[in-house]
């Protein structure tokens, strides 16, 4: 059981907490054409990128579903850094290669990079305490410390405020502990993640690309643009990720949402410090916005708060 507890809770308010996420890896991708190539490939346009600026995207199989979501920022010397779930890595640069023919293109993971998460309203403090860039306060504004691999990200995945950071020298941040505390928060705050929350089964339309910023419908082709698009156009989008609170905690996950029929699915969850029990679902828009009541596997009553966002 995913929990935070009330006084990991209040150090998200009023200071921060910290964590190696080891469940990400880092990818380098460079090359003269990479930002074409880049373009043709996934679903935001990469004009919106900049020193300053990462953007979040997610790459497509040909028929439209999602091989992995990342985030992308500009390193050094006009590489790109991309961030996505270890376990869809090696699928990913896989398919990052697979149609890059007539392409200068490089990509690859980069082992001994690491991805830290700071979140809490004081996240800018660990970042001075240890003479780190901060980035600007918009969500995937980012920087480059000169003369280092090391890289910063506003990214608020748990808490109103928080940074992500990427560097070769882990002994530079030091030891960080609070990876569960975080994985729990960032349940709460609604904040889903690529193969828990929805996978490649999943058309990404259906779980808030556009509401995450991940999708843009005027930069021209791309593998999968076509299906996207008639989604959007054509009413496709049924259904989407909630924010929504429970009476109780799913005996298993992924877990049934029903009506009287089965209709969608508890995907994670998690107990604030308070006892309050959260999860994101995947549920038919349709029916969230009849307001039909919404029953879990434990016979209770969930509760929707609101569509997941960014």
């Amino acid at each position: 059981m995913s929990n935070i507890s009330l006084e990991d809770q209040q150090r998200l308010s009023d200071g921060y907490l910290g964590a190696s996420l080891d469940a990400y890896a880092i990818i380098k991708a460079s090359g003269a054409t990479v930002l074409d190539y880049l373009q043709g490939q996934i679903t935001q346009d990469v004009k919106r990128l900049s020193p300053s600026q990462g953007i979040y995207a997610a790459i497509l199989t040909p028929q439209g579903k999602s091989v992995s979501d990342m985030h992308i920022i500009q390193g050094h010397n006009h590489e790109l850094i991309i961030v996505a779930r270890k376990a869809f890595a090696e699928t990913l640069v896989g398919r990052l290669r697979q149609f890059a023919l007539g392409h200068e293109l490089r990509v690859g993971m980069v082992d001994s990079y690491k991805l830290f998460s700071i979140q809490g309203d004081r996240c800018d403090d660990f970042l001075t305490l240890h003479n780190l860039p901060v980035p600007g306060l918009n969500h995937l504004n980012s920087t480059a410390a000169p003369g280092t691999e090391l890289f910063t990200i506003r990214m608020a995945e748990a808490a109103d405020d928080g940074i992500w950071i990427i560097t070769d020298d882990a002994e530079a941040i030091g030891h960080l502990s609070d990876e569960a505390a975080i994985h729990a928060a960032r349940i709460c705050k609604g904040f889903p993640t690529y193969g828990a929350d929805w996978d490649e089964k999943v058309f990404p339309l259906n779980a808030n690309l556009i509401e995450f910023n991940g999708v843009d419908f005027d930069k021209g082709c791309y593998v999968g643009q076509e299906i996207t698009s008639r989604m959007q156009w054509r009413g496709g989008i049924k259904k989407r990720l909630y924010r929504v609170a429970l009476e109780s905690f799913p005996v298993e996950l992924p877990s049934p949402v029903s009506t009287t029929v089965e209709i969608g699915s508890i995907t994670s969850a998690a107990v604030d410090g308070e006892g309050v029990v959260h999860a994101i679902a995947h549920l038919p828009i349709e029916i969230v916005e009849s307001g039909s009541p919404l029953i879990d596997t434990n016979g209770d009553s969930i509760q929707i708060i609101e569509a997941c966002h960014v």
